[in-house]
């Protein structure tokens, strides 16, 4: 399949902000922490490893001495999904963390699509082909083109184990890119509005992007 290249390094930071919240990358982590109304605020952090974000750059034709990530891009994307307060920063020119508050979740398109979705007394993160597929359909085609890159199984309808897709991920992109996709894992972090309920697990990421089911986290208060 042929990529417009310049179309994906004009799109790179939006796209590698999706990509993380798809969590592709070594250091993903999402925390939730309930409000006592309708709002949750919500936190990532996500990055990569330097040879992993190297080979991303040359890949995509962006210029290896600058940040893998842009805040202020991150930050529009997180406005305009109706996010306040937001804010970005980056730890490493290879990392970021980022964090909203979604004043209105149930109207919000992460909670109709099932990936972060709260009660009175209930919060609960879900994700599953049809999460990474609902949000990837959200996507502009810049960053689907990027995403395509992947080839994730989860997202394709595709029947593979974890350990068949580094196989694929290694002939196209070497094993150490391919050990860092699969072997990571993903922590996810809930609590409740009172902060004295919560909930620390973790999966890893070739469970996810190859998952066939829904994977579910909850907290009760």
């Amino acid at each position: 399949m042929f990529y417009n290249m310049k179309m994906i390094r004009k799109s790179l930071p939006i796209a590698l902000f999706s990509l993380s919240l798809l969590f592709t990358s070594c250091l993903p982590q999402i925390s939730v922490k309930a409000g006592n109304g309708d709002e949750a605020t919500i936190f990532f952090s996500t990055g990569f490893s330097d040879l992993t974000a190297k080979t991303l750059q040359t890949l995509t034709g962006a210029d290896p001495n600058a940040p893998l990530f842009n805040k202020d891009d991150v930050i529009a994307v997180l406005n305009s999904a109706g996010a306040k307060n937001t804010s970005a920063s980056l730890p490493k020119p290879t990392e970021i963390a980022a964090t909203g508050l979604l004043p209105s979740l149930s109207e919000h398109q992460i909670s109709m699509a099932g990936l972060v979705t709260k009660t009175e007394k209930s919060l609960t993160v879900t994700i599953g082909p049809k999460q990474i597929t609902t949000f990837y359909d959200f996507l502009s085609e810049d960053a689907k083109s990027y995403l395509d890159l992947m080839m994730i199984p989860a997202l394709l309808g595709e029947k593979m184990t974890a350990a068949e897709y580094r196989e694929l991920l290694a002939s196209m992109y070497g094993p150490t890119f391919a050990d860092e996709i699969v072997e990571g894992k993903l922590t996810i972090n809930l609590s409740s509005p009172d902060g004295k309920r919560k909930l620390k697990e973790t999966v890893t990421l070739g469970e996810l992007l190859t998952a066939e089911k829904e994977y579910s986290w909850k907290i009760d208060f």
